[in-house]
């Protein structure tokens, strides 16, 4: 069924969760999205077995969802996991990305109820902090059952939300076909564009605030990603390790 499909072929193999999504308007949309993506003669990023990745589980087994919204456009640096620095090794090593950096911020409040920059936080000693590497953490989340979904699965390298017009109706779809699979799931929305992608889309359970690239501590910025009114991580911890 999926033979002709590049980004389908390419992945380890597809969760029997996926079969009710996986018919064959879905297959023949995907194709003319590949059709699009590779044909650019531009390169994308990612690779063709890291686009789909997130077939490989199980939605029935899905707690919670991250929502991001398209991969890092730098190249090698995206993994198909919403967030996920593909480069990074250690949270000692020098890295840009903002978003990151103030969602391992939230974490730490979130287990020890202090808020610390990121630069503190680099320097704590391990038994003070103890989370997982970060070519580990994300790993260790997903076998937990959290799902981290971009809502564009491809990008012209160097060229941010470069393919989303490409994926738009196919990420309506899935995310309505997650919704019917599993009621039960938490989602992470974290900022308007992830607002507004569900905005039709019937979720039962949300947590909402800014998005991460963004942090400031101020009385009106109740939903802000870290200061606000509610943490993500804090609110979910009984269900799943943060720390990895």
């Amino acid at each position: 069924m999926y033979h002709s499909s590049i980004f389908l072929n390419s992945i380890e193999f597809i969760d029997s969760s996926w079969d009710g999504f996986l018919d064959e308007d879905l297959i023949n949309l995907l194709l003319s999205i590949e059709k699009k993506v590779i044909q650019t003669h531009k390169e994308h990023t990612p690779s063709n077995n890291k686009v789909l990745r997130f077939m490989e589980r199980s939605l029935y087994d899905t707690r919670v969802i991250i929502l991001g919204q398209d991969p890092y456009p730098q190249k090698d640096v995206a993994t198909g996991r919403a967030f996920e620095v593909g480069t990074l090794r250690s949270w000692n090593e020098k890295f840009s990305n903002i978003s990151l950096k103030n969602i391992i911020r939230a974490i730490y409040s979130a287990y020890n109820n202090q808020y610390l920059k990121y630069s503190e936080i680099k320097k704590l000693r391990p038994e003070d902090f103890m989370i997982s590497a970060p070519n580990e953490l994300f790993k260790r989340w997903e076998k937990q059952g959290v799902l981290l979904l971009n809502t564009s699965f491809t990008c012209e390298i160097g060229k941010s939300n470069s393919h989303e017009k490409y994926w738009s109706n196919f990420t309506n779809r899935l995310l309505k076909y997650i919704t019917k699979v599993n009621p039960n799931i938490i989602w992470f929305l974290w900022g308007n564009n992830a607002k507004s992608i569900v905005s039709d889309v019937p979720i039962d359970k949300k947590i909402e605030s800014m998005h991460p690239m963004m942090c400031y501590q101020k009385p009106d910025r109740t939903d802000d990603f870290l200061f606000g009114r509610i943490n993500c991580f804090n609110e979910t911890k009984n269900i799943i390790n943060w720390l990895g």
